[in-house]
């Protein structure tokens, strides 16, 4: 391939044909990250980006989930039950994301239709989680996560409804980024909750994070964060974020804590009234009703080969009535609005997940598997139900990681980035 194109980018050449020769050489290592690879388009990606005068994300590599429309390819969702066409047409980010000069390796494997905070999918394998041995990667953006750690991509592209993009960060040592609803269009890309799901992205640093969002965000504002107050508060709920967490996510938490406050930030710990409200509102919901409606036909005739664990979760939609659902959204709306109005320009600090990454073999037995993905769900669907945006950055303790997550308002993305940039330079310390 590599005397084939006919491109002045040679480094972003040899560095396609390293990652070929990698899964090549070891496959067992890089086993059930990618449903597939878009290698037939390799030559005339290369060739298109090489006519690019500049670009974002010109030299960077992109996963991308497998919910995604890459033209020429199927988008599965992680699914069996679904058998879709090949798609005709680049969902409208990916397109974005050409653009820009980004080149596109692969769809990555994640949980059947995004339906979990873990990242197990028993059709195409789970990914192992390359910091903890035998563990879940996270979920559901399990193979873009993984394809981040072990340097196969720069940037993976990945929904988050629930918190898809900032667990498996958490859980593997990187950033991930969940940005405002709206901010990125959904145009192309396959659903599971109208109301919760956003496009998000994970990479090594917020730096990776912040040109991926600017390529594929539908309107560019690069003075938000400049006419932000610049010092803002950064409130840990006293009464949220740290229900069974474990004795090491503590620990770790509190390190970074104090390394935030000596660098000059004002941390304020205190109980929010608004967070006992929001801990009532019965979110799963969203997500079931959601879903059901979208798949009903091919999923009622074809529940045999669903995971068991995403379908339980489905079903749960028969428990619900239309006028309990509808409440909802208003209950929602309600909250949204008190929430903005009480943080303003500030962030809530909380650890991203409160335990370690459980092991695979212990997720196989259906009770854990639905207490662990519940507990690593908590905190991160927040950010989802109030439509805010959210960031997980790495803090690294003993060589281990854990997440740690900031929480801003309604389209404070950038600001969001430029707060979390300086952040991440005070836990590197």
């Amino acid at each position: 391939m590599k005397k084939e194109i006919n491109s002045n980018n040679e480094k972003l050449v040899n560095k396609v044909f390293e990652i070929l020769t990698k899964f090549r050489d070891n496959s067992q290592k890089f086993e059930n990250i990618f449903t597939e690879l878009f290698e037939k388009d390799f030559e005339v990606q290369l060739n298109e980006i090489s006519k690019l005068k500049d670009g974002l994300l010109k030299g960077f590599i992109i996963s991308v989930k497998d919910l995604f429309d890459v033209k020429g390819y199927h988008t599965r969702g992680g699914t069996k039950f679904l058998n879709p066409d090949v798609s005709l047409s680049d969902a409208e980010c990916i397109s974005n994301i050409r653009k820009a000069g980004g080149l596109l390796l692969g769809h990555t494997n994640m949980t059947e239709l995004a339906y979990s905070g873990l990242g197990m999918n028993p059709h195409y394998g789970t990914p192992d989680n390359p910091l903890h041995p035998g563990a879940v990667p996270g979920g559901s953006t399990s193979g873009g996560a993984v394809s981040v750690a072990l340097d196969l991509s720069d940037i993976a592209i990945g929904t988050d409804t629930g918190g898809s993009t900032r667990i498996p960060a958490a859980f593997t040592g990187i950033t991930g980024f969940k940005p405002t609803q709206d901010r990125i269009s959904r145009d192309g890309v396959l659903t599971l909750s109208s109301s919760l799901d956003s496009v998000g992205l994970m990479a090594k640093n917020v730096e990776l994070c912040k040109l991926g969002y600017y390529a594929m965000r539908r309107k560019v504002n690069t003075k938000q964060a400049k006419l932000q107050n610049k010092n803002p508060k950064l409130i840990i709920p006293s009464n949220f974020g740290f229900e069974n967490i474990d004795t090491e996510i503590k620990v770790a938490f509190d390190l970074a804590k104090k390394k935030i406050i000596e660098s000059g930030y004002e941390v304020i710990e205190m109980n929010l009234p608004i967070l006992d409200s929001y801990k009532k509102v019965p979110i799963w919901q969203f997500a079931s009703v959601e879903c059901a409606t979208e798949y009903f036909y091919l999923y009622d005739e074809k529940k045999h080969l669903i995971d068991p664990n995403v379908l339980r979760r489905i079903e749960r939609a028969n428990e619900v009535i239309a006028v309990e659902y509808n409440l909802l959204q208003k209950i929602r709306a309600n909250l949204i609005e008190k929430f903005n109005n009480f943080l303003k320009n500030n962030f809530l600090l909380m650890p991203t997940v409160t335990i370690k990454p459980p092991l695979v073999e212990k997720c196989k037995d259906s009770e854990f598997y639905d207490e662990v993905n519940l507990i690593s769900l908590r905190n991160t669907t927040l950010a989802n139900y109030m439509n805010g945006c959210s960031i997980s950055i790495p803090f690294f303790e003993n060589k281990k990681p854990i997440g740690i997550m900031l929480n801003a308002t309604t389209n404070k993305d950038d600001y969001l980035l430029y707060i979390s940039s300086d952040i991440e330079k005070i836990l590197k310390k």
